[in-house]
This record gives structure tokens, sequence and C-alpha cells, in this order.
């Protein structure tokens, strides 16, 4: 992650002090402005890093348990932050991979941020939503929200083909589908702080199975203003909107995950308590417990064989 620090130019006459350039004059010297030629940009900011892509899972089963192995929805994803000479937010672009479809629902994905969808001035797409189950504002972003809502896309199946097996990539053996790189950027009608932002990744979510009221989010996270509240408290889910509790169950074990950087999920109906060790441990605990549940480094936490 970078950050910038403003520079005033400077044209000193026979001083010995050599001149900055900054030609967009926005403060920051070309020599550490990304964007020299354009005042409203200058640096950038990358989560989880500049070099890495986390990893977001979901079960869509919600609000039952279902098979628990956390391969219906599997994206790779990164967000690059493009600021401007005093670090804030002006543009967003997401990049994500669609890596396993662990089921035969035409599952959507979109992101939730913290920002009214005014604030929001275009959303662009190297892919198209299809499915019909979207409507969308004329800046792009998804109707009928509070905040701005972007839909990545809005069924898996376009995104990522299967070759001939209910599931796309969860079964060790056959024939894995090729995954591919797409990119969905936004520019805000002025720049954001990151305290308006709040933290990266923001909320995610699936939409199941082409039923757009069906959310599934973070633990924790609140559903957008097109959920369907009345699912809440049903089945295994033990939600309390009243108590801002949100996709757990009454043990705390979520139904979707976000990992900071590249995860093997575990292959098609696989628990992911059985295949990663401490899993259990960690979400019952709050989150408090084994926060390396995940990590290769730890081998001793996975069972590899239930793994893909």
């Amino acid at each position: 992650d970078q950050a910038y620090i403003a520079t005033s130019s400077c044209n000193p006459e026979g001083n010995g002090t050599p001149s900055v350039s900054d030609t967009d004059n926005d403060g920051v010297a070309d020599e550490n402005d990304l964007f020299p030629n354009d005042p409203l940009r200058a640096g950038e900011s990358f989560y989880p890093g500049s070099d890495t892509y986390g990893t977001l899972a979901f079960e869509d089963l919600w609000p039952g348990q279902g098979d628990y192995d956390f391969n219906d929805v599997v994206v790779d994803y990164q967000y690059r932050m493009i600021t401007n000479a005093s670090n804030d937010v002006v543009d967003i672009e997401i990049s994500y991979a669609l890596r396993a479809i662990g089921g035969s629902f035409k599952n959507g994905l979109g992101i939730e941020l913290n920002v009214p969808s005014s604030a929001v001035a275009s959303v662009t797409r190297n892919n198209s939503l299809n499915a019909g189950v979207v409507t969308l504002n004329a800046n792009g972003t998804e109707a009928n929200q509070t905040n701005a809502v972007i839909i990545l896309f809005d069924n898996a199946f376009d995104v990522l083909t299967n070759n001939g097996t209910a599931t796309v990539n969860t079964i060790v053996g056959a024939t894995p589908s090729t995954v591919d790189t797409a990119v969905v950027s936004l520019t805000f009608t002025s720049a954001k702080t990151v305290a308006e932002l709040g933290a990266a990744p923001y909320n995610p979510f699936i939409f199941v199975d082409q039923d757009r009221g069906r959310e599934v989010h973070l633990a924790g996270k609140e559903p957008t203003d097109l959920a369907d509240g009345n699912i809440f408290g049903s089945s295994d889910d033990d939600s309390n909107p009243g108590q801002s509790r949100y996709y757990v169950t009454s043990s705390n074990l979520p139904w979707a995950l976000n990992i900071a950087q590249h995860w093997d999920y575990p292959s098609e109906k696989e628990d992911i308590v059985q295949a990663y060790l401490k899993f259990a441990n960690w979400a019952q605990s709050g989150g408090s417990n084994f926060t390396d549940w995940y990590l290769l480094e730890q081998p001793s936490y996975r069972n590899g064989a239930k793994i893909y």
C-alpha cells in the first residue's frame, strides 16, 4: 500500500536547490504521483495487498446449515483504491475470480458500500448481468437500495462454466474449469475518506438461486434493503436483527468467510469442520481462538484429504 504526502512545487532561482515538478498542480510531485496529469488522482492502495488476493467463500443453503463445505461460491478478490492528494478514495477497482460453484444454484454476488447510492457517479464492468433479477440505477448501482450496492454477477454459471459435472471445481479428479479474472470499477461523485467507506472488504454477499431476497452475508454483517427479513431466525439461523446479530447459528458458526489471502476450500460434501480442524473452535469463540486456523503453515490444523 502506498500513501503520498503533498509536496509544494518550487522553482528556485540560483540557490542550488532543484525544482520540483507538479504538472497537475495537486500538491504531489510528479515523481511521487501515479497520475501526474490528473489533479483528482495521485496514488493507490490495495486490499488485501498489491500482490495478494483474498478469498470469499459461501454456503448457499442458508438458513439451513447444509453440507457446510463452504464451496458453493468461492471467489478470489482484490480491491484497488485510487486516491487523491489527500489520500481520499476517488475510484475503486474490484478484481475477482470465481473459482468454484459447489452446487446447482444460480447464485449472484454483490458488495454493499457504506455510502449512499447517489455517492457513486458510475460503475463500469467487463461482464454483463443477464439473469434479469437485478435492476440497476442509471449510475450502475443496484436500484431500490439506500446504500451503494455493486452487483459483480447475477448468475455464477455465466462466469464459470462446468465441464459436464454438477458442480464446478469442487470434485477432486474431475476436469477443472478455467478461472478468469473480471473487473468491476466504480467512481465516486466526490472523494471519500476511509472512515466514510469503512473497512474492506466492506459488505460482500451472495443472493441464492435467483431469489434476490435470499442474501447470505459474512457473520455480523447487516442485509441490504432488498433482503427478505422473514427468513431470519428460521431453520439453523440464529439471527436477531434487534440485537444486530446476523448470519450465525446458535453456536456462532457462519455461512460466509473472508480470508485475506488465497485459501484452499473443502472438496464437495466435505464439512469444513472436518477439513479444518480448528475452524469450529475459532468460530464458536467469536474469532478469538485459533486465528490461524486456515494457514498452510499449520498442517496439523488441516485434513488435506478433505480439501480441494
